[in-house]
């Protein structure tokens, strides 16, 4: 389990219950071994994180392993930089050195800064000897003093504004996208094709990684850059535009079956739209009663703060007079 410190209350409340109550387990079940990681500089900003870590510590039904991950040391930084140039670790060490100076071994840092020395020829293959080259009295004088956030966003101000655009709508799910998802908050096969076809360029370029089943993210920072590139108000518009969307295509059950887990997904998006009207009121009636199953969900499962935040938004689609015009929804 990936980046804790973003985990919601519920999700670390069933972690530690899971490892805690291992000894509830026969002998032969207990052969469980989790392995978790979180941000040690952001961990006191999650309040539950901070319970969930310390509750675990206390039991005596499991034993903790802590690993302390820093950066990479010289030779690690160095094997990177021999492996991306394909030469001899001897050759790159010089300019490994530096680079390591630079970037204090951060993987993603090496990655970013060793990519600024291409885009500025400072790093250029020569055909001549068949081999990459590099200027160290370039390398030397160049930095990585600015933050990383805004090297990632003039990369992204680079590209295209299609594939800007198209960064900022995969950013709105999240550090990743289910490729069906995907297609499903397409309006068409065509624009599913276009998006495609964006996202193919930001995965050359290194803002995105792809594999079987999902676009993602490499960093949060990139997620980050490409999200707020944009107003709020804008932002507000993209996540519903795609909320609904993915829910004309997503509903197809009766009231009395239960909504699928890409249901959820566009409800979540309707929800971080904020406060967008609605104007249409049939729009805004199935909404509401969309958000009434959900929380109906979210209480048989225990997800109580879930579910209190569909049945807040499923209330403000009913308006001020919700009470006498809907009443019975409205209970």
């Amino acid at each position: 389990l990936d980046d804790l410190q973003w985990a919601d209350k519920e999700s670390l409340e069933l972690l530690t219950s899971l490892i805690v109550d291992v000894d509830q387990l026969d002998s032969h079940q207990r052969c469980i071994s989790f392995v978790v990681t979180y941000r040690s500089n952001e961990k006191d900003k999650n309040q539950s994180l901070v319970d969930c870590i310390e509750s675990i510590e206390r039991s005596n039904a499991t034993q903790v392993t802590r690993m302390q991950l820093g950066g990479m040391d010289i030779e690690g930084t160095n094997a990177m930089i021999a492996d991306a140039l394909k030469l001899p670790i001897r050759l790159t060490r010089p300019l490994s050195v530096a680079v390591h100076q630079k970037t204090l071994g951060n993987p993603l840092f090496v990655k970013v800064f060793l990519t600024m020395l291409f885009e500025e020829h400072a790093i250029s293959y020569s055909f001549k000897k068949k081999r990459w080259l590099w200027d160290m009295n370039i390398i030397h004088q160049r930095s990585m003093d600015r933050e990383l956030a805004a090297i990632l966003s003039e990369k992204l101000l680079s590209m295209s504004r299609e594939v800007q655009e198209t960064l900022t709508f995969v950013a709105c799910f999240g550090m990743r996208i289910r490729k069906d998802v995907l297609s499903m908050a397409s309006y068409d096969s065509e624009e599913a094709s276009r998006i495609l076809s964006c996202l193919k360029i930001a995965v050359k370029e290194s803002i995105l990684d792809e594999d079987d089943e999902y676009f993602s993210f490499p960093h949060d920072l990139i997620q980050q850059a490409a999200y707020e590139r944009v107003h709020e108000k804008e932002l507000r518009s993209y996540h519903f535009s795609i909320g609904l969307q993915i829910l004309k295509k997503a509903i197809h059950t009766t009231r009395a079956e239960p909504l699928s887990l890409v249901a959820f997904i566009a409800l979540e998006q309707i929800i971080m739209a904020k406060d967008m009207t609605v104007p249409d009121p049939k729009v805004r009636m199935s909404l509401a009663l969309l958000f009434l199953r959900a929380g109906k969900h979210s209480i048989q499962v225990a997800a109580f703060p879930s579910a209190l935040s569909y049945f807040e938004r499923g209330l403000s689609f009913l308006g001020e007079d919700g009470w006498e015009l809907n009443h019975e929804l409205s209970l």
